[in-house]
């Protein structure tokens, strides 16, 4: 029993020794391992043997899988079969391992550079470096640059969000009225309601312009980041008005004010309606209403209408003044200098048609007013006979009498002189002793 149970044992043994024997005397493997970069630390078949670069001799002939391993880098994998007596070299590449890190900022569209490098604009995701400190610096046209300092954690994914801050000024714009042009330094940036950003810092040049208003314009002075908010309120350009009349020289009123004759320049008036009236002597006044708009310049024209008539008037006696409506019109003058015979007639034109009245007035008679009516360009004729007064005014003494009463006619003939009213008396010169005014009593 106890030798049925050895002799396998003894079967087995010889077995294993008769393969040992076969395998020494096999040709010796080789294997050579280096990395990119040195230092990997390298496993084969799982089994940890050593930091590249490594040489490895005791391995028998057969494929075994390869992993070479080093911080910072991702691990890198080769499958190699080995066979007896020849050496084989293997060369791992070592990938960096690389972080995740994304980047944003407020506003988008900045500049992403690390070292110089530009990584991109934001939002934007960096897959390109590598674990651990680095530097980045954000730019935008318009704001300051930001700098910021982060670290790396293998590829756990790390966010930065940077607030940018305007390396400008903003403006806030509204005008009255609204959808006025706004330029700053020259440059037309938009219209009111605005907001104009990214204006350089210091002073610039503002104007609102809007057809019809006077330009506002003025100095702005902003510090980066800072906000400024503007009501404007812009002023109407001022008017003009020419006032031309037909025929010129009339008279002009602004209201009731009168301004000069025609043509006549209303000039640098405030925009709006005005009562404009014209008057000529002789024609029928004309008024309307004018509207003048902002900023331009308006041309206005009466056509006048004669409404005139023409007196004519004649007076017995001669050498009486006229007077119509209290004004001086003339003098009646007689054909032959006899100023005591009918006058020849005295026309008195361009007066208004209308009613109107005359005074007469001669010395020596009763003063007669009476009235008359003009019709448009016809004549009024009038005949008016004066009545005599008796008002003693002269005195002539004789040697043999006195007379006093109102003087006619003197020549070196005689003194005609009326004593009484209607009683008239001719002294001849040669009686005469003395003559002249009455003196009052």
């Amino acid at each position: 029993m106890i030798c049925k149970k050895i002799l396998p044992v003894i079967a087995t043994l010889f077995a294993l020794s008769t393969s040992f024997a076969q395998r020494a005397k096999e040709p010796a493997t080789c294997l050579t391992v280096h990395s990119e970069p040195d230092g990997a630390r390298i496993t084969v078949n799982h089994r940890e043997r050593g930091v590249t670069p490594l040489t490895i001799t005791d391995l028998t002939a057969g494929r075994y899988l390869i992993r070479a391993s080093q911080e910072g880098y991702s691990d890198s994998f080769e499958s190699v079969s080995l066979q007896p007596g020849i050496t084989s070299d293997v060369k791992l590449m070592l990938a960096p391992e690389l972080g995740l890190l994304l980047v944003d900022s407020d506003p988008v569209g900045a500049e992403v550079t690390s070292k110089g490098v530009s990584l991109g604009s934001t939002p934007l995701l960096v897959t390109t470096l590598r674990p651990g400190d680095h530097r980045l610096s954000i730019a935008l046209p318009g704001f300051q640059t930001k700098e910021i300092n982060l670290t790396l954690n293998g590829r756990t994914p790390h966010r930065e969000v940077v607030a940018l801050v305007a390396d400008s000024g903003t403006l806030n714009i509204t005008s009255e009225p609204t959808g006025a042009e706004v330029q700053i330094n020259g440059i037309t940036r938009g219209k009111t309601p605005c907001e104009i950003d990214r204006i350089p810092g210091g002073s610039v040049k503002l104007a609102v312009k809007q057809d019809g208003y006077t330009p506002h314009l003025r100095d702005i002075a902003l510090a980066a980041g800072e906000r400024q908010q503007l009501n404007i309120e812009l002023e109407p350009l001022p008017g003009s008005l020419k006032i031309i009349t037909i025929p010129e020289g009339a008279r002009v009123y602004l209201g009731n004010e009168f301004k000069g004759e025609s043509p006549y320049n209303l000039i640098d008036i405030a925009p709006g309606s005005y009562r404009i009236r014209v008057e000529m002597a002789g024609h029928t006044p004309l008024a309307r209403d004018i509207e003048v708009e902002k900023g331009t310049s308006r041309t206005e024209e009466f056509r006048l209408t004669r409404n005139t008539g023409i007196l004519t008037i004649i007076t017995a006696p001669a050498g009486a003044t006229i007077m119509v409506d209290g004004k001086k019109a003339g003098l009646t003058e007689a054909g032959k200098a006899d100023t005591s015979a009918v006058s020849n007639p005295l026309s008195i034109g361009d007066i208004m048609a209308g009613d109107h009245e005359i005074e007469i007035i001669r010395k020596g008679y009763a003063p007669q007013k009476r009235p008359f009516t003009i019709t448009q360009d016809q004549t009024t004729t009038l005949q008016i006979k004066l009545v005599r007064q008796f008002i003693p005014n002269y005195e002539v003494t004789t040697t043999r009498s006195y007379y006093k009463g109102v003087v006619e006619f003197i020549n070196e003939e005689g003194i005609r002189i009326e004593t009484a009213p209607g009683v008239s008396q001719t002294i001849p010169m040669k009686d005469v002793k003395s003559h002249g005014v009455l003196k009052e009593e």
